[in-house]
């Protein structure tokens, strides 16, 4: 489904060159056996190609880095052709009209794409010189005099519609980016704010450490006594730094009562993310509760779980079982904890582009572990995430 719908507009780009380009052909002028001079023997070798060939670019201009080279060099062709058309008539060997369906379209799509990529000093000069090219050349290849003359408004209106499409997209573009930049700020904040359950636990052991030092130090022998002061610095040190710290989570903390202080028991913290809603069904293997699991680790799991589960509330099924587990995985001298979130979901509604998965991932690799998430069969939504411990587990 997700592949079908990002291929539609290539699919309905083909379609719309290729009838230009029909069109193009059907309204092309046939050769005159007599000739019309020099403008008339360039023409007939080289428009009759033109369209046909700014058609393929449009439509591959995906595969190019340099949109701008391409509308540079289309709207200069397509210029050409109605400067030499125009030629012909000042000079007065008037040439039969060369269609314009296939470059218009061409420019515009070229035109979209560069409102909507290109930097913004750029695409100014571009798309004016795509503008004259599509409007000037019904004016100049058919004369003002003809009805034909009239499709320069048309024209007008696709550029115009054109860049506007681009500059909308354009627009979402740079605000899913700052919603992106916004959403990855917010997580990080909140890891700064359990910055101190990790930073503090081993400081925590560094004092405790000095402590267990100076006094055994304390009862050695006179002669074999080291200076104590080294074990009282360190000592002080540590507890100036656990002190600082606080001071700074004290500072980043909005919410005391809220989830952001990490849990020391995997099993309660994953129980107090779920809540007590009967729709979910918690499952936690035993020897998660007899491995000694980092608070930074258990904090992210929690957040994980809960952010998994409002996804899982706000797209599942109505009345579905969301199904949440953690196990251990041992491999060799590692282990890690896995976090499984499996819901029924809406296969339209089952889409990866949110933004609470970009914090979730963000949350698994602050602790060093991964995140996945997609469809698991045809109507469950999955949420994977592993998150390692140390490697003296």
């Amino acid at each position: 489904m997700p592949g079908s719908r990002r291929r539609a507009p290539l699919i309905a780009e083909i379609v719309i060159v290729a009838a230009a380009i029909v069109a193009d052909l059907v309204f092309t002028p046939l050769p005159d056996a007599d000739g019309n001079g020099l403008i008339g023997s360039v023409l007939s070798a080289f428009a009759p190609a033109l369209g046909v060939g700014i058609g393929v670019l449009a439509v591959l201009r995906r595969r190019f880095d340099r949109v701008a080279l391409l509308i540079l060099g289309v709207a200069s062709a397509s210029l050409l052709v109605s400067g030499l058309s125009l030629a012909g008539t000042i000079v007065g060997s008037p040439q039969a009209p060369w269609p314009s369906f296939t470059e218009a379209i061409a420019l515009a799509l070229l035109v979209g794409a560069a409102c909507h990529r290109l930097p913004a000093r750029t695409v100014g000069p571009l798309a004016l010189l795509a503008g004259l090219a599509m409007t000037l050349a019904p004016l100049l290849r058919y004369g003002i005099d003809s009805q034909w003359a009239l499709a320069a408004v048309p024209a007008a209106l696709l550029w115009g519609g054109s860049v506007g499409t681009g500059l909308v997209l354009r627009d979402a573009e740079q605000r899913r980016a700052g919603d992106l930049a916004a959403v990855r700020a917010a997580e990080r904040l909140v890891l700064a704010r359990e910055l101190h359950d990790f930073v503090a636990h081993h400081v925590t052991g560094i004092v405790v450490l000095a402590q267990g030092a100076r006094v055994v130090a304390s009862r050695a022998p006179e002669g074999q006594r080291q200076d104590l002061d080294v074990f009282t610095e360190i000592e002080k040190a540590g507890g100036e730094a656990l002190t600082a710290m606080r001071g700074m989570v004290g500072m980043l903390r909005t919410d005391q009562s809220g989830t952001g202080d990490a849990r020391p028991d995997l099993r309660r913290a994953l129980g107090e993310a779920c809540g007590d809603d009967r729709q979910v069904r918690l499952t936690v293997a035993d020897d998660i509760d007899l491995a000694p699991i980092p608070p930074e680790v258990v904090g992210a799991a929690h957040r994980l779980v809960r952010e998994a589960l409002t996804n899982a509330r706000r797209h599942g099924l109505a009345g579905g079982t969301i199904e949440v587990s953690a196990v251990l995985e041992r491999r060799g001298f590692t282990a890690a904890v896995l976090v499984d979130v499996v819901n029924r979901a809406v296969p339209d509604k089952v889409r990866g582009d949110g933004y609470g998965l970009v914090g979730m991932t963000e949350r698994a690799e602050a602790v060093g572990g991964s995140l996945a998430a997609g469809p698991d069969g045809p109507d469950k939504w999955r949420v994977a995430a592993r998150l390692p411990l140390p490697e003296i587990f």
